[in-house]
């Protein structure tokens, strides 16, 4: 009998390509933003009932003030707002990224439900132990595949140096890969939780908004296209977002 033909070996991965959507500037970045969150929204509601959602903090937060513009579509209350990373404060503190949300976009939308860190950080701690009381929040509220939450959307800044949540370059949380929640301390003031790399590409979609060229920015968005990352792995951590979706302005694309 003729040999039987062996079988063909399999197509490497293609490495996950960034997409980028470019605006005329940063009031036309949030409208689209906005529009891009609500209609996820609607779709993730009436397909499974509830709509996850997971931001980092910053700028970030003024981008979404127009989910407001969608209530009359989206059912906002059937929205779970979690955090890409939060610095070791109580959530009602005034720097809390839980606090800011609400005031600058969550409260007006008519978002009610929060996955908050714990209410009592420690002083001087590294991040771990409120990493760890996250991570647990998180099980409890959102999905899970292989250990790490499946947000709807994550959506996070870009820093000139590359991090995304408090994913810092060559930083602890960026070499963590077994946890869904890291801590990641910074020199002189509160250390913050993150999100790890592994948790933020378990969404289904990763955003990532950035406005404005000065400062290193168009800079790192050209870099943060770079695939596959330059090594050692976390140099710049935003390159191993798998396929992230860039919502930019003018002037953070001028180098693309």
């Amino acid at each position: 009998e003729p040999e039987p033909e062996p079988e063909p070996e399999p197509e490497p991965e293609p490495e996950p390509e960034p997409s980028t959507k470019v605006f005329s500037d940063k009031a036309e970045v949030g409208k689209e933003l906005c529009a891009h969150v609500a209609a996820a929204a609607k779709k993730a509601i009436a397909e499974r009932g509830e709509f996850h959602l997971a931001v980092a903090g910053g700028s970030l937060l003024d981008a979404l003030s127009g989910l407001v513009d969608h209530k009359d579509s989206v059912d906002f209350s059937k929205v779970v707002l979690s955090f890409a990373n939060h610095k070791c404060l109580a959530p009602g503190h005034e720097k809390a990224t839980v606090a800011k949300s609400k005031a600058k976009f969550a409260d007006a939308a008519g978002i009610t439900k929060f996955i908050s860190p714990t209410e009592t950080p420690k002083d001087g701690s590294d991040g771990s132990e409120e990493a760890a009381f996250y991570a647990k929040e998180l099980e409890k509220a959102v999905p899970h595949v292989n250990g790490f939450p499946v947000h709807d959307i994550v959506l996070l800044g870009l820093g000139a140096d590359g991090h995304v949540g408090s994913n810092h370059p060559m930083g602890p949380a960026v070499a963590e890969t077994s946890k869904a929640v890291a801590g990641s301390p910074k020199e002189g003031e509160p250390s913050s939780i993150t999100m790890t790399v592994e948790a933020i590409n378990s969404a289904r979609q990763v955003g990532v908004v950035v406005c404005g060229g000065s400062k290193g920015k168009k800079e790192a968005v050209k870099r943060a296209m770079i695939r596959p990352f330059e090594g050692p792995r976390g140099t710049f951590p935003a390159q191993l977002l798998k396929s992230p979706l860039f919502f930019l302005d003018k002037e953070a694309a001028a180098d693309l």
